[in-house]
């Protein structure tokens, strides 16, 4: 991976409906050969698909929350963490280390639906215990890494 492919993927990452066109000015490459460095990056898994950011707010979802969860899991288990995974509240789920097996980032409309969430959560064979914390605002989110940001650090 060179510096074309970093800024190809600097690029998509801020917009992946840009035409290839488009993308191909910005990097001074032909579109032939845009397209062809964006479908290996596909290929090599580096880039491992394309997503639509949603405001969870205007769908009424308007309460996030991490959950630390520690089960009895012996280390190198994931059943838990699989049916964790199962429930569509769940946006995100890390198999963590220290005190939590598991973090989950969970989007719902409010705490009665959070409730009935620990409620099934709790019913899972394996769960111990659970802390929530309440995001009051959110800062910063961003769906994939930049490429090449040790490169950025210090640099303004």
């Amino acid at each position: 991976m060179d510096q074309i492919d970093r800024k190809i993927i600097g690029i998509l990452r801020k917009n992946a409906r840009i035409t290839n066109r488009d993308l191909a000015q910005q990097v001074s490459l032909p579109p032939s050969s845009t397209l062809e460095r964006v479908r290996r990056l596909e290929r090599n898994g580096i880039i491992l698909g394309y997503e639509t950011r949603i405001d969870a707010r205007k769908l009424g979802l308007g309460l996030t929350v991490f959950i630390g969860i520690r089960t009895n899991e012996k280390m190198g288990e994931s059943d838990v963490g699989e049916k964790l995974a199962e429930l569509p509240e769940i946006c995100g789920l890390y198999d963590v280390g220290g005190k939590y097996n598991y973090f989950a980032r969970v989007v719902v409309t409010d705490t009665d639906e959070l409730c009935r969430l620990m409620t099934r959560m709790g019913k899972i064979r394996g769960v111990m215990e659970s802390e929530t914390t309440l995001v009051m605002h959110t800062i910063k989110e961003e769906l994939s890494v930049e490429a090449g940001h040790e490169n950025a650090v210090g640099q303004n």
